[in-house]
């Protein structure tokens, strides 16, 4: 099914110029509204949208379903931070709604699933309602798969996007499984690519490695991710000890947490790695181990876009990733800045770390490549492509 889909890039608006607001005009009241500021890409998105929005056009407020995100510190300090109560999802809806009724937003920008449809049961019947924006951060077609409850889940999600006022896909791919999903969403989707790129990635990218993290003798592989079968660090980890083979002295770290660290645990024992592979957990600050590897490795069977690659492009850091749904075919073209394998092959994938192992410049290549391809995520680019959507919303009333 081939669908239309309105991708902005910078300097290539994907809508059409929303009039710039008189001087003394009212700023456009935005509230952003997820689960936690924490542990995700999406979050980060989150974040980085609350944080580059022009703050003479836009007042920015955050809301969340759950406090203590690792990314709050992280927030602006103009952008008022929001808990909604509540110990279920209708008791947190009619919190939102409270929100909502209180502080009055023009828009309401919702990051994934949960928050999307919350945001709309929140918001039925108000007047004034707020115009509602739903951000799509992965595939729900594969995220949503499954029978039971998943399968009730998956069709309250079709039908919202259907009918939904606005809809923001981070990629084409996701676009395109959305339109699959909910027939006729196509025509309130705009693609806006993820803010990969802000100044903690700059900054984090130029700290030393703390004094226990020496990296290995030989080249360092870095893989970055929650520790879930969605990210495909079994294959990882298996294409690795082939690379072990042909480089003895290399090593693989990978930063993340999650619920199959016990799995890969094993997994480093049962190959006799443990002296090589490190799970290094969550860390405050990713883009230092970026920075320090030779390769950055995603491995991922799907994504939505793939925060990381361009962060570890940023970090001056050369890419191999999986060409897997979606995301990572929009950001590498395969061989000028970055190197594509297909999911699940762990010989390809082995094969496209030695390739750039074995070829130093081709590795300079990559390099060079990336970094000017990041340029393309970098907040304030990104957040004047939602800035559009927003105003073309308002505009519309």
């Amino acid at each position: 099914m081939n669908i239309e889909t309105k991708t902005h890039r910078p300097n290539e608006p994907s809508v059409s110029e929303a009039p710039v607001p008189a001087a003394g005009a009212r700023r456009v009241r935005v509230l952003i509204f997820t689960i936690q500021l924490g542990n995700g890409g999406a979050e980060m998105q989150a974040l980085r949208i609350a944080n580059h929005l022009d703050r003479s056009r836009f007042e920015v407020q955050v809301a969340v379903m759950r406090g203590e995100g690792t990314y709050e510190s992280a927030l602006a300090a103009d952008a008022r931070l929001r808990m909604i109560g509540g110990s279920n999802l209708a008791a947190k809806a009619r919190s939102l709604r409270a929100l909502i009724k209180q502080e009055r937003p023009d828009i309401v920008c919702s990051f994934l699933e949960v928050p999307n449809l919350l945001a709309g049961w929140a918001c039925r019947g108000l007047k004034p309602r707020p115009h509602l924006a739903a951000c799509v951060q992965a595939p729900p077609s594969i995220i949503w798969e499954g029978g039971g409850w998943r399968r009730i889940f998956r069709a309250a999600v079709s039908r919202y996007y259907a009918r939904a006022e606005q809809v923001i896909a981070i990629s084409a791919g996701v676009a395109q499984d959305i339109a699959t999903m909910a027939p006729g969403a196509e025509t309130h989707t705009d693609v806006v690519f993820n803010a990969g790129v802000d100044e903690r990635v700059i900054a984090g990218a130029s700290q030393p490695l703390d004094a226990g993290d020496e990296p290995p003798d030989g080249p360092l592989l870095v893989g970055c991710g929650r520790l879930v079968e969605q990210k495909g660090f079994p294959y990882l980890i298996d294409a690795f000890a082939l690379v072990r083979e042909r480089v003895p002295g290399a090593g693989l770290w990978i930063v993340g947490e999650g619920a199959d660290r016990a799995a890969l645990e094993q997994q480093i024992a049962n190959r006799s790695l443990a002296d090589s592979v490190r799970l290094l957990g969550f860390r405050d600050n990713p883009y230092r181990y970026m920075a320090a590897a030779d390769i950055f490795v995603l491995s991922s069977i799907f994504e939505g876009f793939g925060n990381v690659v361009a962060e570890a492009m940023a970090c001056g850091t050369a890419v191999v990733s999986t060409d897997c749904p979606y995301g990572p075919s929009e950001i590498i073209t395969d061989g000028v800045n970055g190197l594509l394998v297909p999911p699940r092959d762990v010989p390809a994938l082995a094969a496209a770390i030695l390739r750039v192992l074995g070829d130093p410049e081709l590795e300079a290549r990559l390099v060079s490549a990336g970094r000017r391809r990041a340029q393309d995520f970098a907040a304030p680019a990104i957040a004047a492509g939602y800035a559009q959507i927003f105003e073309k919303l308002v505009a519309r009333a």
